[in-house]
């Protein structure tokens, strides 16, 4: 009899066990969820976007669930956002040396640190995008649009984001995106980007 008791205790202990182990492996999916669904719930329209907008930070989300399926799936996200953040350093990214201005007429210029960016830009209202170009139209990137308030969030592509920051970084003896390229290339999905605030509309 007190053979069967301890096989039912083991049981039960197993089962809460796995039931924690599966509401942790959730609550991440879940957190990054809820960041996704920031981009795909709002809406979006011209005039959200124009304006001078001021850096106040880097971001990192991921677009699909694939790094979830991987273990340490949030430590991962971590890291990339530090070593996100240790390149903007690098290159001078800091709230008081770079912004984002779009004007009416379809132009805007960028300031990142010691790069700077200037072109056109189309935004796609549907889809909740801005295709900008640079380097006299030679190149162009994509990214993810959100406007809440006095903020601007914009998400590129880290394999798009990556090709142009490598491309311009030549100008700036930096070779620091290496690091972050080479993160990219093991998560599919994983989206870096700014978070910017209104300064004054144009």
């Amino acid at each position: 009899m007190k053979k069967l008791q301890v096989i039912v205790l083991v049981i039960a202990l197993l089962n809460n066990f796995f039931s924690i182990s599966a509401q942790e492996n959730i609550q991440p999916k879940n957190m990054f969820q809820r960041v996704w669904s920031v981009f795909s719930n709002s809406s979006l329209s011209s005039k959200d976007l124009i304006g001078d907008w001021g850096y106040k930070g880097t971001a990192c989300t991921f677009e699909t669930e694939n790094l979830l399926k991987k273990a340490g799936g949030t430590i991962v996200a971590t890291q990339v956002k530090k070593s996100f953040n240790e390149y903007c350093t690098k290159i001078g990214i800091s709230e008081d040396k770079s912004d984002f201005i779009f004007k009416p007429d379809s132009t805007y210029s960028a300031k990142l640190g010691l790069l700077k960016l200037s072109g056109k830009y189309r935004l796609d209202e549907e889809q909740k995008q801005v295709t900008m170009t640079y380097l006299r139209g030679l190149g162009s990137i994509t990214a993810k649009v959100h406007r809440s308030g006095s903020g601007l969030k914009l998400m590129f592509n880290a394999d798009g984001f990556l090709k142009m920051m490598k491309t311009l970084s030549i100008f700036t003896k930096n070779n620091s995106v290496e690091v972050l390229a080479a993160m990219a290339d093991l998560y599919d999905g994983m989206l870096l980007g700014f978070d910017l605030e209104m300064k004054k509309q144009p």
